[in-house]
């Protein structure tokens, strides 16, 4: 849990790419408002500092990217001309604010040569050049930067040596621990930390047990202990959880360290509140040894151009690439900026001047933040927009709570929101309309699949023949029980989510760029061969003799993987191994997998075999998967931009080693080679065929099976928000305001 939460928001923080799918044109703005329900704001709404996603949802209307992205989250190279990307059938044109060339060089570095339109302003007026971006990619890169930008961790040459010689107060006081006085800070100011670190400290535990007692009351969160039990703690006081937390991460208050426990609200944001207006004191850079003026990977070559220079290749890279044009001339000191005399707009170490500008930010996006008051951030129409004003000239976003979201939209408080899919809430869509659909004459729905996926897994370290994981039979005994889980897939998935969720085939999302379509050459069924090759399936198949279709697959498969099969009986007489499958539904078989289970299960003591599906909480569930004690179990995948497949797939993350995130325990050179061939090109066609194969590898090893990909939902005003001017095809990287300079009202 507390793990998929904090990489929700490590997607949520990486820097927004600007992406726009029609050309500049001038547009009359008429007296037009728009308001859109969000949840409580962090209140930072800055480009460096924003750390909710409701802040992000704010800065990406006022703020402009380098470059920008399709529909699948892949970066367009050629923004200023435009460049032209098919999505679902549909051709689409996306105009950014740059270009960008990727050069893999012989020597294995890599320049990223950027190129930033010479039109573009800001909303008040001010020329934006290459320098503004320069100003920006310095304050990200301080020493003592501590937003959720991550630029600073790529492989650019001399970052290292810029960044060393200089720590914020806090760590060199945390380097020194508790118990001992920095030679850079002092004893008053050292007391004065400590004490305010423990209470921030108890301050976060006490967060994280409250999110779990709104978020998870029906798994058993009723008080403090219970709560952070779910989290994977036992401790009956926030003292005990926040020391529990220190034994783990020491004084690591990054996304690695503590923050990687986060709820709702960092541990810096919690330590800052308690160091009151001494903050500033704190967060200032001191000189701790030597320390380069620049960094020389970043180049100027022009009044709008740039390049990037890296020691080495990393695939993500690319995404880092649409760096924020933020205003110098705003955020910084222009007296301050001369790029060949390694000043960059402000004093290395002290990022107060940005960071005061937190509550008043200036971009050069499609609004202009006008200001947060009462719970409502107004935006206002930039009339310097790249693309043309927007055609509406006022949004209002509105804190509400997501009960109130479809109701609000009714009444008119509203017109449009995001909010959760349930059973609940369609049914007030369906209610707030005449036709009783989801779309009518006062709401309409668009349902968006979701960034991720669901998916059964299995351990190979702990099903398989002989103790031998990656030998024919033991994948052809996994590939046994994957034949039967797949096949009771549509009917199950459909019944739990409807039209909520779609059943998918590879192990991906629908939603990457890199997913295989229906369309493309060898696109097959998850699972729907026998063990001689041969299609399990045609398509005049009833549900019913589909189900015996995969049973006689399946049992192809176990005799394969070396069992008896007595054919007088129709069972196998020799597996006597007792299988399980863990499923996360809190005892009230409320998950999409547990009928899948179920319904395999049957069949399979039928055959001989014996799959017991245990229903259990997700603390117990977490546990065995980290442990790496589960069998067999039912989870989802948050998914990134990137498909890189280290994490999850390589098998340096199997058995327990590195990230420990290798739950199937696949470890296969092919596989391996694989995955580093496509993290190491920047092409997206070669790397989208290498991900197939890697994709097809995983599946012969038969330790994951796609389960669904769920859907998201945008509501919106049918009376008063023209809906015709809505995006076409949203994804989760093209959203309701991807196109907001043509978005209108009624």
């Amino acid at each position: 849990m507390k793990k998929l939460f904090a990489l929700l928001l490590a997607v949520v923080m990486v820097l927004s790419l600007v992406a726009c799918s029609s050309g500049p044109e001038n547009r009359t703005v008429a007296g037009t408002k728009m308001v859109y329900a969000t949840a409580t704001f962090g209140q930072k709404f800055s480009p460096f500092f924003a750390t909710t996603a409701y802040d992000q949802d704010v800065v990406n209307l006022f703020t402009g990217g380098l470059l920008a992205a399709d529909r699948g989250g892949a970066v367009i190279f050629n923004g200023i001309k435009g460049e032209t990307v098919t999505y679902n059938g549909t051709n689409y044109t996306y105009y950014g604010m740059g270009d960008v060339e990727v050069v893999q060089n012989d020597d294995g570095s890599v320049d990223y040569n950027l190129t930033m339109r010479d039109d573009i302003k800001f909303s008040d007026g001010e020329k934006a050049t290459i320098d503004d971006v320069i100003f920006g990619i310095y304050v990200e890169c301080d020493p003592t930067y501590d937003g959720s930008a991550t630029v600073y961790a790529l492989p650019i040459e001399g970052m290292e040596e810029y960044r060393s010689g200089m720590e914020s107060v806090t760590s060199v006081i945390l380097a020194a621990g508790p118990d001992a006085v920095s030679e850079f800070s002092n004893e008053e100011q050292t007391a004065y930390f400590w004490d305010a670190f423990d209470k921030a400290g108890n301050k976060f535990c006490q967060s994280i047990a409250d999110y779990c007692l709104a978020n998870y009351a029906a798994e058993g969160a009723e008080d403090f202990a219970s709560a952070v039990d779910l989290w994977g703690y036992a401790a009956e006081d926030t003292a005990t959880m926040w020391a529990q937390m220190i034994e783990i991460y020491g004084y690591d208050l990054s996304d690695d360290g503590i923050n990687l426990e986060m709820a709702d609200t960092s541990i810096s944001d919690f330590l800052s509140a308690e160091l009151g207006d001494r903050a500033g004191e704190f967060e200032k850079g001191v000189e701790t040894g030597e320390s380069a003026a620049s960094i020389t990977g970043i180049k100027k070559t022009g009044d709008y151009t740039m390049t990037v220079h890296m020691t080495s290749f990393d695939a993500t890279a690319i995404y880092n690439m649409s760096f924020s044009i933020v205003p110098l001339h705003w955020y910084g000191d222009k007296a301050q900026y001369d790029y060949d005399n390694n000043k960059f707009g402000f004093t290395k170490g002290d990022l107060s001047t940005v960071k005061a500008k937190t509550a008043t930010p200036l971009g050069c996006g499609p609004y202009v933040f006008e200001g947060y008051e009462n719970g409502v951030v107004t935006l206002k129409a930039n009339p310097y927009y790249f693309l043309g004003a927007p055609a509406t000239e006022t949004i209002l976003f509105q804190e509400s709570v997501d009960s109130d979201y479809v109701p609000g939209i009714i009444t008119g408080t509203f017109d449009i929101a995001l909010p959760s899919i349930n059973e609940d809430t369609l049914k007030a869509i369906q209610d707030g309309n005449s036709n009783k659909d989801l779309v009518g004459d006062t709401l309409t729905t668009y349902l968006v699949d979701y960034r991720g996926y669901g998916y059964l897994g299995i351990n190979a370290d702990l099903v398989n023949i002989d103790g031998e994981p990656g030998s024919d039979a033991s994948k052809a005994l996994r590939k046994g029980f994957m034949t039967l889980f797949s096949v009771y897939r549509d009917t199950v998935i459909n019944s739990y989510y409807g039209d909520r969720a779609a059943v998918i085939q590879y192990p991906i999302s629908n939603t990457s760029w890199a997913a295989p379509q229906p369309a493309d050459e060898g696109y097959k069924l998850a699972y729907s061969v026998d063990a001689d090759g041969k299609d399990i399936f045609t398509d005049e198949m009833t549900d019913e003799q589909k189900y015996e279709a995969a049973k006689a697959a399946a049992i192809t498969w176990f005799k394969a993987a070396g069992f008896t099969y007595d054919e007088a009986a129709g069972k196998f007489t020799d597996a006597t191994e007792t299988y399980e499958v863990l499923i996360p539904g809190s005892g009230q078989q409320d998950h999409p997998a547990y009928g899948v289970a179920v319904a395999a299960s049957e069949v399979l003591k039928d055959l001989g075999i014996t799959l017991q599906v245990n229903d259990v909480n997700t603390s117990t569930w977490n546990n065995a998967l980290e442990a790496n004690t589960a069998m067999m179990w039912a989870a989802a995948w948050q998914s990134t931009v990137d498909p890189d497949m280290t994490q999850v797939y390589h098998s340096d993350n199997a058995h327990g080693q590195g990230t420990n995130s290798n739950h199937y325990s696949v470890d296969d050179e092919a596989l391996d080679k694989l995955i580093v061939d496509g993290r190491g090109s920047a092409d997206t066609e070669y790397r989208k065929s290498v991900y197939k194969s890697a994709m097809e590898i995983i599946m012969d090893w038969g330790c994951e099976l796609p389960l669904y990909q769920r859907k998201d939902c945008i509501v919106a005003s049918t009376i008063r928000i023209d809906n015709d001017t809505m995006p076409k095809d949203m994804t989760p990287y093209w959203g309701w305001y991807a196109e907001i300079e043509t978005l209108a009202t009624k």
